[in-house]
């Protein structure tokens, strides 16, 4: 276990959620308390290195719930009193799961609402079916919006990213693995700032700054395994380019303008201070995000030409105050020190509008463009030809080809 007296619960619900748990426990050494939860009994021995629990065996007697929300719900009901217990102490809550089916949907509804009775900071990792699982993928998006008031910072991964991202011939094992890693990437990263000893460092209060409200929209991605570079040169840009292609961050749902962002870097002991600002600035610019970033950036002698970028964001819903300064931000635009500063920064921000926006209240606008003018003579006819549409074999050829063929035209 941890020496830092941080406490941070993860729980592993249904069997999605499990096996994402139960391999990050077996990586994580402790840092973290795994439980993982299930109302299928034979699920369950499949966990070797968390602390599992078999929820509701006299409803379910030991089964799946086969996607049952109604069951599902009634089996974790009747644990409300001890998952309570779990949570009381908790710094961090984190839910792991995968929406749309019985127990990872129903058992995250239940923790997340009792994690919202502590002072614990509430994340969730959901995994989403694919689109053509048509009643599945739709409840797993109702969840979703069910789930984002409870939380702090909710990061959706729907299956299809994972056809985007893979090679065309991968495997479905090489698939859901990709997925998985993303998860188990961004929980070792949490990890790393909460109980490594780094370059740079940031803490649970860091963690309470990004995340500062219930809902809201996050953004989550982190850069891949495989990736080798050679720090001397100009790979780094190379590398932070594909990391900014992670389909993850190019979603519908994406929030826009950033409240807050943290970076997680690590690397081997060549990692400087160069790189560290090059890799900050980059992704900064990426997000055009002009407010304090949040960086931490440790050794890890297992990368021998590589790093691991994981990047974190969050949209409130509300206007947030800024706060003062954290210790070990190199990339705040925060000048600091002088007085008349301060006075300036205590002022309220005055709206830029354009002056083409101040016209008088009710002035009405002169629009010198000159109009048809259309008479029943005959000859002010024929400004127009014939605009019927144009037909071959029942298809409409005026109508543009993505509209007749029902193909979705992305803008951005």
């Amino acid at each position: 276990m941890n020496d830092v007296g941080i406490k941070v619960k993860l729980f592993g619900l249904g069997g999605a959620g499990m096996h994402i748990v139960d391999a990050f426990a077996q990586e994580s050494n402790g840092l973290f308390e795994c439980h993982t939860l299930d109302t299928d009994a034979k699920a369950i021995t499949t966990t070797q290195n968390t602390e599992s629990h078999l929820i509701g065996k006299e409803i379910c007697r030991g089964l799946g719930c086969g996607g049952d929300i109604d069951l599902a719900e009634k089996a974790i009901n009747s644990h409300r009193e001890v998952i309570s217990s779990w949570l009381e102490d908790a710094d961090v809550i984190i839910l792991v799961a995968g929406l749309g089916g019985g127990v990872g949907s129903a058992f995250s509804l239940l923790i997340s609402e009792l994690a919202e009775k502590t002072g614990a900071i509430t994340l969730g990792f959901f995994v989403l079916p694919f689109s053509f699982e048509g009643a599945r993928f739709s409840k797993g998006e109702n969840f979703i919006n069910e789930l984002r008031p409870s939380l702090h910072g909710m990061f959706s991964i729907p299956n299809d990213l994972l056809l985007q991202e893979g090679d065309a011939d991968q495997t479905a094992l090489n698939g859901f693995e990709m997925g998985n890693r993303w998860i188990l990437n961004s929980l070792s990263a949490l990890s790393g700032v909460l109980f490594e000893n780094g370059i740079i460092n940031q803490d649970l209060g860091s963690l309470k700054q990004l995340f500062q409200a219930r809902g809201g929209k996050s953004l989550l991605a982190v850069s891949q395994d495989t990736n080798i570079l050679d720090l001397a040169d100009n790979a780094i840009e190379t590398h932070i380019q594909s990391l900014l292609m992670n389909p993850l961050l190019h979603q519908e749902n994406q929030p826009k303008d950033l409240d807050g962002l943290m970076i997680v870097i690590k690397g081997n002991q060549s990692l400087e201070l160069s790189i560290i600002h090059k890799v900050a600035s980059l992704i900064a610019q990426k997000f055009n995000f002009k407010k304090d970033i949040l960086v931490s950036a440790y050794v890890d002698d297992s990368l021998i030409n590589s790093l691991k970028i994981s990047i974190f964001g969050k949209s409130e819903i509300d206007q947030i105050p800024k706060n003062k300064k954290l210790e070990g931000d190199l990339f705040s635009d925060d000048e600091g020190g002088s007085e008349e500063l301060s006075k300036k920064k205590k002022s309220p921000n005055i709206l830029k509008v354009h002056r083409s926006k101040l016209s008088k209240k009710g002035e009405k606008e002169m629009d010198d463009q000159k109009e048809f003018a259309f008479f029943d003579k005959e000859e002010d006819r024929g400004y127009f030809v014939d605009s019927s549409s144009k037909l071959f074999k029942g298809i409409n050829l005026d109508q543009p080809t993505y509209l007749r063929k029902g193909i979705k035209v992305k803008f951005k």
